[in-house]
């Protein structure tokens, strides 16, 4: 008996492993975003990783993927670390995405100015689909770039297509332009993007821009 008994440890053990093993699989989260997740609770702030150093840069430079449980317990209390940590009466900002927190998901939050309170939303999976053929010199900064102003080019209006935290898919067209603004540069973090990218002024030296001919067209999609 006690053989047997023996005998059927390692077997527990491996099925116990297999299946935590599948539970990572088919889950949204990494062993060590779950980490990140549960540093704090829903009242704690959150680290904004810092563009200046090497390791926060890989993470905010990185594709961002699908959220695809929008009941999953670690989804909720990051979307609400998210929300405490952009209204940090330190450093408020007006918008916030899950890379600058050490998380490459598509979660974002965005201060919405065209609508009455201006409310903080939460979106997740977000996407432009269409950008304006205009657009707009802008004041730009980040959380995750510190001490940096300057201005970058910017739609404005854009369509943009995202999830609910009920799971339920929306698309609509933002036409308020500082908060057309704020959902390319939260999107643009999604996509591995930072403001930087956009300032033109800055690296004129590295472009030559060869005059149009008369009734010639620039495609710029």
């Amino acid at each position: 008996m006690r053989l047997l008994f023996l005998f059927f440890i390692p077997i527990i053990t491996l099925s116990f492993h297999s299946c935590y093993d599948k539970g990572n699989l088919t889950s949204d989260f990494s062993n060590q975003d779950i980490q990140i997740i549960n540093s704090g609770g829903a009242n704690d702030l959150m680290r904004v990783y810092n563009y200046f150093e090497y390791s926060d840069s890989m993470v905010l430079r990185s594709y961002s993927s699908d959220i695809r449980d929008f009941e999953s317990p670690y989804l909720l209390l990051l979307i609400d670390r998210m929300y405490k940590t952009v209204n940090d009466p330190l450093h408020p900002g007006v918008g916030i995405a899950a890379p600058q927190v050490g998380i490459n998901k598509r979660i974002i939050w965005v201060k919405r100015y065209d609508i009455t309170g201006a409310p903080f939303q939460c979106y997740m999976n977000a996407r432009i689909t269409q950008y304006s053929d205009t657009v707009k010199l802008r004041s730009d900064g980040c959380l995750s770039i510190p001490g940096v102003s300057a201005s970058s080019y910017r739609a404005i209006w854009v369509d943009v297509e995202y999830d609910k935290q009920d799971g339920s898919h929306h698309s609509e067209r933002i036409t308020h332009e500082y908060t057309a603004h704020i959902f390319q540069h939260e999107i643009d973090h999604l996509n591995g993007v930072v403001f930087l990218d956009r300032l033109v002024e800055s690296r004129m030296h590295e472009f030559y821009i060869e005059p149009a001919e008369e009734g010639e067209w620039i495609n710029e999609q």
